[in-house]
């Protein structure tokens, strides 16, 4: 099984950038009682955003 795996160009992150700010908003809509508690949402929704995006960037040419 030969799978060639190329690495990010800068092209990849006109889709990354975008899901990592929409977790970042998503979850940092989320109502909490503390500042920190909203920036620490806020950082956890652009990780998971970012790695979604990630995902996607390296399933899309596998899925075409």
């Amino acid at each position: 099984m030969n799978l060639n795996f190329e690495l990010f160009t800068i092209n990849d992150f006109i889709l990354l950038i975008p899901m990592a700010l929409a977790g970042a908003l998503f979850l940092g809509a989320i109502p909490m009682r503390t500042k920190m508690r909203t920036n620490t949402m806020r950082l956890v929704g652009a990780a998971i955003g970012a790695l979604c995006g990630m995902v996607l960037v390296e399933a899309l040419p596998a899925m075409l």
